[in-house]
């Protein structure tokens, strides 16, 4: 079902129907993605909180609230517990693991990066948001934003040629945070001739 109201209707109707099913876990990947298009923070958030209360090392979920909870001021602090807890769960090294777990842990330091950065703690969200983008590589769009964010954190900190370099790549990359990079990164050269 391509509609997400539709689909968040027939979800409510499974869940209950088929408690402990197989498919549980991907039926509540799928809710999750489908309340963060329909673009209800507050529904969202209260379906990730109760798939937490069920299952509390749900990355999908802890993921999924966490970069809520990050564009959430009064939340960014469960934000940050969000997104430690799945780079805890994905382990020490997550540049040599699966895929999925590579791609877990790279978006909990991209959201993490932010999560700093909206609190103003630039010196902890660069070495988050480099880590990201090391390990986002097989994801372009997640890893777009991840150098859009570093880009963003290096102006802050005036460290124009950094900025400039994570700004470039993001600009020159297909998606959502493209004409986010190349705004930013006019502002950054503009800032740099006054």
């Amino acid at each position: 079902e391509q509609d997400p109201a539709k689909r968040m209707s027939y979800i409510e109707k499974f869940t209950p129907a088929f408690p402990k099913s197989q498919f549980e876990q991907p039926v509540s990947q799928l809710a999750l993605y489908s309340l963060q298009q329909l673009n209800q923070p507050q529904r969202l958030e209260a379906y990730g909180e109760k798939e937490l209360a069920a299952n509390p090392d749900s990355v999908p979920a802890l993921l999924m609230l966490a970069n809520a909870y990050a564009d959430d001021p009064k939340q960014v602090a469960k934000a940050i517990t969000y997104a430690n807890k799945v780079i805890a769960l994905e382990g020490p090294n997550p540049a040599t693991a699966d895929k999925s777990k590579k791609l877990s842990a790279g978006v909990a330091h991209s959201t993490l990066g932010y999560a700093y950065l909206k609190q103003d703690k630039l010196a902890a969200a660069v070495p988050e948001l480099k880590t990201a983008v090391g390990l986002l590589q097989e994801d372009p769009q997640a890893q777009q934003a991840a150098l859009f964010r570093l880009g963003y954190a290096y102006a802050k900190q005036n460290r124009k040629a950094d900025a400039v370099a994570a700004l470039q790549k993001a600009a020159a990359m297909d998606g959502p945070y493209q004409a986010l990079a190349r705004d930013m990164l006019a502002k950054v050269n503009a800032a740099g001739k006054k």
